[in-house]
């Protein structure tokens, strides 16, 4: 990528992307009150002070991965469960219509189940609930 230049004959030199003057380098305070340097320069110059005031308003790094990890074991029971109520349902209208058995490796067995009840779901919902209409036309 050729570098921007400041007008458009070539024996101009290059505009910098760090401006004299503005700081690369803030010290900024999070909410968590911890204080951390962060390098800016890779942010345009006229947008550093906003990135940093916005930078303040949210935790520093370590302490937001700490509350990602530590949130992490209720996220997986609260997924097991939902899937557990998903798959449920599945086999139980796969039973109540009659579907035939899926084949595969076992691993994907009920990723199968689940995703054929969420499709036929929602084709029931668009094509019969809601009463949307598919018009065919032949091109000659």
């Amino acid at each position: 990528m050729k570098p921007q230049t400041s007008g458009p004959t070539s024996n101009v030199t290059p505009i910098k992307r760090n401006s004299p003057g503005v700081s690369t380098h803030w010290t900024v305070e999070h909410a968590c009150s911890h204080r951390v340097d962060h390098d800016l320069s890779n942010r345009p110059a006229d947008k550093r002070a906003g990135f940093a005031r916005w930078l303040a308003s949210k935790d520093c790094t370590d302490c937001w991965k700490a509350a990602r990890d530590a949130d992490s074991a209720s996220k997986e029971k609260w997924l097991a469960e939902k899937r557990a109520e998903e798959q449920e349902a599945a086999a139980a209208w796969a039973k109540q219509f009659d579907m035939p058995q899926l084949e595969g490796p076992a691993k994907a067995l009920d990723w199968g189940e689940r995703s054929r009840h969420q499709l036929m779901m929602a084709a029931h919902t668009a094509l019969v609930v809601e009463g949307f209409s598919v018009k065919f036309s032949v091109l000659s």
